[in-house]
């Protein structure tokens, strides 16, 4: 089993397959800005902290002023570790000498401290000083080697494009490589890590999140990577929404540990039943979170205190736990972080997304869609979770998840939507679909007064209504098939 060491970087470890290999060489990569030095300084300044002897060599990159001045901006610099356990050095002296030159003095200088975790930053101004790709070759692979017989583990900084043919063989000496990405889309930039290549270990494959804050950097395993579909037991019990008429049209509520989506036209209601859903399980001792995604907090309490819900009182209570995140800057693989957190830390039972458009919209890579929300979904599922996602949408959705949402991600859908009927428009209720359990078919006209949602009996709202609106939707649905076919 190969010994490894913390990096000191949150959740990097998990993502490397359990730390750094000791005694080998990693190299970091990326574009200018992605955060490499950051990285190498955050992992030296942690061994540092744990006693051990750690060294930062500077090549053609920031001086040692800027490089300190830099680090002094991140919670994790210790000045007093500077010139004791973590010490600085620059080869830029001997660089003209020669890069055997430069490898001897490296050496010297590790035995000398008898240092067990090296970092050489900016290795890409090194290579400009070889006169082939074999004396770079040479230089890595004699500081790899040399070092590994002081009992040294070595990240080197190397700027540099993992998929260049450029430098392909440089890249082979290495034990480890991780590449940092900083891809701009549109205005905002996505920050990745990919561990390219990791000898003997069983690390996390794919593009993972990692955001730089105050704290240093901070990664984010992909969420299909960290949680694998495992059987779940599907549940007879009823989660009850809390609105009697409809839990009875759900023959008792929704069944447990399922994700039903709620989809409608706006102002029917959606985020009004999803609250009152909350507060059933609140006050059935069953503890909640509501991810709000286009309602900022005072809205959607103010909302809830107009229906006759204390909605704030419950989050100041926490029974129920509220994460409200702006659309500009959710990132898929953060936001199922925190749900893990907050799903196993404090039990939560009921879980409502408002609206589940904003995370499809954000989701890298279109096709990755239906697998992070079938992911999603399952992990909630398997920790007894029972969920509501919103959506704005006539019955499945739009984008690349609606159809698969419908047909395979989810238990339930029910559907909220105004009807123009004779020139007036009418709230119609109906469900879609439910696994596991029978339901009323019929639509079913509902009104929004007095703080509730009421269902109204057949032969109060008029069956000629009724049947009058089925036999519209269907010959609009026909529309709708006959032009996709043609």
């Amino acid at each position: 089993m190969i010994a490894t060491m913390p990096t000191g970087v949150p959740n990097l470890d998990e993502i490397l397959g359990g730390g750094l290999p000791q005694r080998t060489l990693t190299l970091v990569i990326g574009v200018p800005g992605a955060g490499k030095t950051i990285l190498a300084a955050q992992m030296a300044v942690h061994r540092a902290v744990k006693g051990e002897r750690a060294i930062i060599f500077t090549a053609m990159s920031e001086s040692h002023e800027q490089l300190l001045a830099g680090l002094g901006e991140f919670s994790f610099a210790d000045e007093t570790l500077i010139g004791n356990a973590l010490r600085f050095y620059s080869i830029q002296s001997v660089l003209n000498d020669g890069l055997p030159d430069v490898v001897e003095m490296i050496i010297e200088t590790v035995r000398r401290e008898r240092a067990t975790f090296v970092v050489l930053d900016g290795f890409h101004g090194i290579t400009g000083f070889a006169e082939s790709d074999r004396d770079v070759n040479v230089f890595l692979y004699s500081l790899r080697s040399r070092l590994a017989l002081f009992g040294a583990t070595v990240v080197v900084t190397y700027e540099t494009d993992a998929h260049s043919p450029n430098g392909a063989g440089t890249l082979t000496i290495a034990d480890g490589i991780v590449v940092m990405h900083n891809r701009l889309d549109n205005e905002r930039h996505h920050r990745w890590i990919e561990i390219s290549k990791m000898r003997g270990m069983a690390h996390l494959d794919g593009l993972h999140t990692f955001a730089i804050t105050q704290d240093g950097i901070t990664t984010y395993p992909r969420h299909e990577a960290v949680y694998h579909t495992i059987p779940y037991t599907a549940s007879d019990d009823r989660a009850e929404i809390g609105f009697p008429e409809l839990d009875e049209i759900l023959a008792g509520g929704l069944n447990r540990n399922t994700v039903t989506f709620l989809a409608g036209s706006p102002g029917t209601g959606k985020t009004l039943t999803a609250l009152r859903f909350l507060m059933t399980g609140v006050a059935a001792g069953e503890p909640g979170l509501y991810v709000g995604l286009a309602e900022g907090e005072s809205q959607i309490a103010l909302k809830a205190r107009y229906f006759g819900m204390d909605f704030a009182g419950a989050v100041e209570q926490g029974t129920i736990s509220l994460l409200h995140t702006s659309p500009a800057v959710v990132d898929v693989d953060i936001l199922a972080a925190i749900l893990r957190d907050r799903v196993e830390s404090l039990g939560i039972r009921r879980l409502v997304i408002d609206p589940i458009a904003v995370v499809e919209a954000e989701i890298p890579f279109r096709q990755r869609a239906p697998r992070y929300l079938a992911s999603l979904f399952d992990y909630l599922r398997e920790h007894g979770v029972t969920v509501i996602v919103t959506q704005e949408s006539s019955v499945s959705g739009t984008g690349v998840v609606g159809d698969a949402m419908a047909a395979t991600l989810v238990d339930s859908i029910v559907l909220l939507q105004w009807v123009e009927y004779r020139n007036t428009l009418v709230r119609i209720l109906s469900v879609r679909k439910m696994r596991q359990s029978g339901f009323d078919t019929t639509l079913r006209e509902y009104r929004i007064a007095d703080g509730t949602v009421r269902v109204l009996p057949i032969e109060e709202s008029g069956t000629a209504v009724l049947e009058g609106i089925t036999a519209q939707e269907q010959r609009e649905n026909r529309h709708v098939r006959q032009n996709r076919q043609e």
